[in-house]
């Protein structure tokens, strides 16, 4: 499907704009997205309904951006923030996990949305391929964006291939770790949850790379 939302450049129609992607965000975590009706939205955002239907062709339109919206809001630890906070390389074992760690409190800080919200998320995205599309660039986003922050740190992988599995597989571990803290109350010590994962996340890296603590 050709996708029509369009986003607004004037000062206004960009702040109503951002008030219906707002409300929608609120009502899909508070009600679900089947629960919730483009009526619902415009109501919530204090719009006209037609003043929605002038940016989004219908409601799914306006769950694409939310989600887009959701993964842009990810902070990304810089080289320059790692090296400011830290003072030194990333040169041995302690330090690794300590970014891992840091990866992790991120993720977990990055998930403030509902269960609700969580779950059809990943259920819509196997049910509708636009849906499935916009979260596998996000993936990909992801990916690359965390592949720069550690070229940056000159990790010495073993070849791209060996990047990439790292990268595809601390990202599972990170991701569900969060989930099982934030959504399944699996989780009782968080701290330990998270020193574990780095935990795990090291022995990948080792695998990875030709890295030798020091």
């Amino acid at each position: 499907m050709e996708r029509k939302t369009r986003v607004p450049t004037q000062k206004r129609a960009l702040e109503k704009f951002n008030r219906i992607v707002d409300a929608a965000y609120k009502l899909f975590n508070e009600k679900g997205y089947y629960n919730t009706t483009t009526a619902d939205i415009s109501k919530e955002a204090n719009v006209a309904t037609g003043s929605v239907y002038a940016y989004f062709q219908d409601k799914k339109e306006i769950y694409i951006k939310v989600i887009e919206k959701v993964s842009e809001k990810f902070n990304y630890p810089t080289r320059e923030f790692w090296i400011n906070n830290e003072d030194k390389e990333l040169h041995n074992s302690e330090l690794s996990k300590k970014l891992f760690k840091l990866f992790t409190k991120m993720m977990i800080d990055y998930h403030d949305f509902s269960k609700t919200f969580h779950d059809e998320m990943d259920a819509l995205a196997l049910l509708d391929e636009d849906i499935a599309k916009v979260r596998k660039e996000q993936e990909q986003n992801r990916i690359n964006r965390t592949r720069e922050i550690f070229r940056s740190l000159s990790i010495p992988f073993k070849n791209e291939e060996e990047e990439n599995i790292f990268l595809h597989y601390s990202f599972l571990l990170i991701e569900d770790a969060c989930h099982k803290i934030l959504y399944d109350n699996e989780i009782k010590n968080i701290d330990l949850c998270i020193d574990k994962c780095a935990d795990m996340i090291y022995v990948l890296f080792e695998s990875c790379t030709d890295y030798k603590d020091k």
